[in-house]
């Protein structure tokens, strides 16, 4: 990842390291007039260049729940598109980023041919499609081009929340992310599980959206999960914080997947999370992971406008 002159700019501006509170730290929000304006100013301030792009459906999350680490794989930016058509400001940050090779999550019936067409008409040749017959293959193919996992990250492909809480950590380390049914375990996952021999799975959220007899068919399996969404984001972050470098914090809604997913890669490029929160009045958990990490923090990323998360929750997160 190669940080923009106004993120460095930023950078310049923060408070020395072991000298911050949270509410002395500054913030930086990154919104656009949708979801795909709002992923593409995520891109624009992350990187200067990148030969990958990859692109998923604005629309829905299934598909695109397990890009993050191909994303980081290729130190490439997560953009959205709508099904029919590409927006036209994300075809503008292809030709900014100089793109030689887009990466598609999902089928056709996602992200349609059309949208192929266009993105071969900006003269980017190299245009690849990551699918399977449903959510659960896709996560599978993508997982194949991530590569050999030593480890595996287990999440459910019935919601968005809990993918998204582990996405920047699971592609940091180089693991891919499995979806799976509550009650059973898809035929393709099992299939990918038994070729590739992890050592170790870690599945995210409680046993009401994966139960124990899912989670124990998972080798060397340990589970992450709190009461609620952001009681599970702040056990993910807890986790795994001795890995991560909580310099500069990305905070997103839980309400919703788009800012989340187009930020994950943002934050995998730095070693960082994504704390979720409610969009107008933050859970006590999320709260507890800002304040315990805050003297780390030179930057927190907030993402989308003051409709996705207000000032008054940032507020509340960083004033107490």
């Amino acid at each position: 990842m190669k940080k923009s002159l106004l993120l460095a700019a930023i950078l310049s501006l923060a408070i020395p390291f072991g000298q911050a509170k949270a509410e002395e730290t500054p913030t930086y929000r990154i919104s656009g007039a949708d979801r795909y304006e709002t992923a593409v100013n995520i891109s624009t301030e992350g990187w200067e260049t990148s030969e990958v792009a990859v692109i998923a459906t604005g629309r829905d999350y299934p598909d695109a729940l397990s890009a993050t680490p191909l994303a980081y794989k290729y130190d490439a930016p997560l953009l959205l598109t709508t099904a029919n058509s590409l927006p036209t400001s994300v075809k503008s940050e292809l030709k900014r980023l100089k793109v030689k090779t887009v990466i598609l999550i999902g089928g056709k019936g996602v992200i349609s041919s059309n949208v192929e067409s266009e993105i071969k008409s900006l003269g980017i040749s190299s245009v690849t499609r990551i699918s399977g017959a449903d959510r659960y293959e896709t996560s599978v193919k993508i997982a194949e081009q991530v590569g050999s996992p030593g480890a595996v990250v287990v999440a459910t492909g019935e919601g968005f929340v809990d993918a998204l809480s582990i996405a920047p950590i699971a592609a940091q380390l180089e693991m891919p992310i499995l979806l799976t049914r509550k009650n059973s375990v898809p035929a393709s996952v099992s299939q990918f599980v038994k070729n590739q021999k992890p050592l170790e799975s870690f599945v995210i959220g409680g046993t009401g959206v994966i139960g124990d007899s899912v989670a124990k068919s998972f080798p060397g399996y340990d589970r992450i999960s709190g009461i609620n969404r952001y009681a599970t984001n702040s056990k993910v972050i807890e986790y795994f914080a001795e890995v991560l470098d909580m310099d500069l914090p990305v905070i997103a809604t839980g309400q919703n997947f788009p800012d989340a997913l187009a930020g994950s890669a943002f934050a995998a490029a730095t070693w960082n999370p994504v704390i979720l929160t409610h969009p107008t009045n933050p859970d006590i958990y999320t709260k507890d992971t800002v304040q315990n990490y805050s003297h780390l923090a030179e930057t927190y990323f907030v993402l989308g406008g003051e409709s996705v998360v207000s000032e008054n929750a940032i507020n509340a997160l960083l004033n107490q």
